[in-house]
């Protein structure tokens, strides 16, 4: 009966493994294939947790195949202690492990919470590229101010440079994230939230937004582009060269609900164009509505 019983776990164990795999690809995988600083260390906190669940689970696993094998109905080697009721031994390693696993992982979570702080510069001789994000439905505006232009559904960047990108939404409430960059973070409407990222590979990187928005949620995507300095400043070129104006009215009329396939270059970007983004859901300063929000505020 347990030799039948093993069998058939190792079966569905062995189906569901095949499933999973045939399921996976490189992408869903990216997480644990870092680029950056801040991916690296988001992989290592995820590998040295499963390694640490592991000292539990591995006991549990041969502990129960261990009890149920030595205490089949079958044996003759088990002893019957009917009167046995207490073991420091057992006590020891049922409340011992897990405590002594449970302060590891605490102490874990501590340092790289703080370490992984979004709005924590990331150490560089090179100063920060500041990068503006925005969400809307359903595209990624990303504008350079200090260049004056910007991009829709891709962004480029140095290798070995450091990301401020400060992010906001046009819309509902979004989830920007870099995969193999690392780091989740969300955006909202009249709100400005940070990220510090950088990348020391070259390449194009899968990016998104990870917080259902949405009919066109799942084609919400986005590529950034690491590359070499001279080949950050060629592109920056091209959307000089490619784009068209952009100011507030022209964002809003853009930012209508849709979906683009190819990326959208505009040049020249209007001066503080994304705090006037955020600036659409604020209520301006004499209004009664803003009257209202100090006088609730004030309670």
């Amino acid at each position: 009966m347990l030799r039948n019983s093993l069998r058939l776990s190792a079966g569905v164990a062995t189906i569901a493994l095949l499933l999973l795999v045939s399921g996976c690809s490189l992408s869903s995988l990216s997480t644990m294939n870092p680029v950056g600083p801040i991916g690296e260390t988001e992989r290592d906190v995820t590998i040295y947790t499963i390694l640490l669940l592991l000292f539990v689970l591995i006991p549990i696993v041969a502990g129960t195949v261990f009890i149920a094998w030595h205490y089949r109905s079958t044996s003759s080697n088990s002893a019957y202690t009917p009167d046995w009721d207490h073991s420091w031994l057992v006590e020891v390693f049922c409340w011992g492990g897990p405590i002594v696993i449970l302060i590891i992982l605490a102490v874990i979570t501590w340092i790289s919470t703080h370490d992984l702080d979004p709005y924590k510069a990331i150490e560089s001789d090179k100063p920060p590229l500041e990068i503006e994000a925005v969400a809307t439905d359903w595209k990624w505006l990303f504008i350079y101010p200090d260049e004056h232009v910007a991009s829709v559904n891709e962004f480029a960047f140095p290798v070995d440079t450091p990301l401020e990108i400060h992010l906001t939404s046009n819309s509902v409430m979004n989830a920007f994230m870099v995969q193999r960059m690392g780091t989740q973070i969300f955006a909202m409407s009249g709100m400005q939230t940070k990220l510090h990222l950088m990348s020391h590979e070259k390449g194009d990187f899968d990016g998104g937004n990870y917080q259902y928005n949405g009919e066109g949620f799942a084609k919400m995507r986005f590529v950034a582009k690491a590359m070499s300095e001279s080949d950050y400043q060629q592109w920056i070129a091209k959307v000089r060269q490619q784009g068209s104006s952009l100011d507030l009215a022209t964002f809003q009329k853009f930012a209508e609900p849709s979906v683009v396939e190819n990326a959208v270059y505009f040049a020249p970007v209007s001066e503080g164009l994304f705090g006037d983004i955020i600036g659409q859901f604020h209520a301006p300063k004499g209004s009664a509505m803003h009257a209202e929000l100090d006088k609730s505020a004030a309670h």
